[in-house]
């Protein structure tokens, strides 16, 4: 009989910056992409398969890399004030130095037992937890982290950090800077702390209004996919065509995850048509500006943009990479119109309408692929999977690179009903392998 994972937390304590924030830096203002996103926490975790291979006792093991993990937490800090700091109202973080939380954990049984059969509420308990109010949450730490160490040696870092200060890419920019002290590799991580106010103004007015974007909170079942590397490119051949010659691996892999999302709504609803359907997708906005900005500009430097089908439109794979093809290809152009106070405003309110209204079908996608997570090594080798913390939102897909950079893993959440057409898509399962072991 398999053992039931239990949890101890041996520790709960702040990390403060290792040096203080310079009275120049104490005070971090949001820019409007800033102040747009709900207070949240994204979470992530790294699974790595031990922090120290020596035959020393595990106990003392996880003690030792606690340490160094919250040493060099605390020199990090020092490049990034603005973690370490508070929000206050909607306009600012206060560079307080109050610092992050930091758990460290003993988990009862070996890493392998996750990695051979991943499931999304066991995984929940390896980030840190809050019950707090939401204003307790809009006023807590901008970063937690929770170091879980297994009873084999293997160790998994997961952490949460404010979508108030970070998209995909700064996440993914602070674990490696973070990384590359721990290790002490020598190698000089380098980041930008972009002047955002300058291109994005912030509203005055957003200082005490909740988010423009409504939550919308339903219950949901959530599957996790996996496109291998052959499969995904048997599947840019299926979709490409005469508009889109050559799609991309995310192109391809949205197109049939929203093919079959749209017709798994259709037979549990009992419809022999579809109805209308957006699908609105996150884009890294870093080289979409002219100019540039560069790569690992820290901040929310991503928006959204929507791609839509009407009922008498037939659904079929090509036609949906031709018009994200074509939306994203507006969206560049016209990017900088797009990102006014007034065109926000915009996007924000119809976006609402949609997901609220009954006629629409509305899905969100953001994709992960590229971003250098698994390029993480604390000094005891790189991850051996990386993956979303918690489970989406309804109708809400997440991708991210599978491990060698060339597959694709998808997290999609539906309503259970759906999700049960979904999973028994066969073109789907050409392509896709439902929730396949790790390791």
């Amino acid at each position: 009989m398999d053992k039931e994972i239990k949890v101890e937390v041996i520790r709960k304590e702040p990390v403060k910056p290792s040096t203080p924030t310079p009275n120049h830096l104490r005070s971090y203002r949001f820019s409007l992409l800033d102040q747009i996103p709900p207070v949240s926490h994204t979470p992530v975790v790294l699974f790595y398969s031990s922090s120290n291979p020596s035959t020393d006792e595990p106990h003392t093991i996880a003690s030792q890399t606690s340490q160094l993990l919250r040493k060099s937490l605390s020199q990090t800090l020092t490049k990034f004030p603005q973690i370490a700091g508070r929000i206050r109202e909607n306009l600012s973080v206060e560079c307080n130095d109050e610092g992050a939380d930091f758990i460290e954990t003993r988990i009862n049984i070996p890493l392998s037992k996750i990695l051979k059969k991943p499931d999304p509420e066991t995984i929940k308990l390896l980030i840190p937890k809050s019950n707090a109010t939401k204003y307790e949450v809009a006023t807590a730490c901008m970063l937690a982290v929770q170091a879980n160490f297994f009873e084999c040696g293997g160790i998994a870092i997961g952490l949460c950090l404010s979508h108030k200060l970070a998209d995909a890419s700064t996440i993914s920019t602070f674990i490696n800077s973070w990384a590359e002290t721990t290790s002490e590799s020598g190698n000089e991580f380098e980041i930008s702390q972009l002047d955002a106010l300058s291109l994005f103004p912030p509203r005055d007015s957003l200082a005490l209004r909740p988010s423009p974007f409504e939550a919308v909170i339903e219950e949901s079942a959530v599957t996790r996919l996996v496109f291998y590397a052959s499969r995904i490119a048997a599947l840019k051949s299926k979709v490409a065509g005469a508009i889109v010659k050559n799609p991309t691996r995310v192109e391809a892999v949205i197109a049939l995850i929203w093919k079959c999302a749209m017709e798994a709504k259709r037979s549990s609803s009992g419809r022999d048509h579809h109805c209308s359907s957006v699908m609105y997708e996150a884009v890294n906005i870093r080289k979409r500006l002219v100019p540039n900005l560069p790569e690992k500009s820290i901040g929310n430097l991503v928006w959204s943009y929507a791609v839509k089908i009407e009922p008498e439109n037939e659904i079929e794979l090509q036609g949906l990479v031709s018009l994200q093809r074509k939306a994203i290809g507006e969206f560049t152009e016209s990017c900088e119109e797009r990102l006014t106070w007034e065109a926000t405003c915009r996007h924000t309110s119809e976006m609402n309408d949609f997901i609220k209204s009954g006629d629409i079908e509305t899905y969100t996608s953001s994709s992960w692929c590229r971003f250098p997570f698994y390029e993480a090594n604390f000094g005891w080798g790189k991850p051996l999977w990386v993956c979303m913390g918690s489970v989406p939102p309804k109708n809400v897909v997440v991708l991210i690179d599978t491990k060698d950079g060339d597959g694709i893993e998808a997290w999609l959440s539906l309503s259970a009903e759906e999700m049960t057409f979904f999973e028994r898509n066969q073109e789907l399962l050409a392509f896709a392998s439902l929730n396949p072991s790790v390791i």
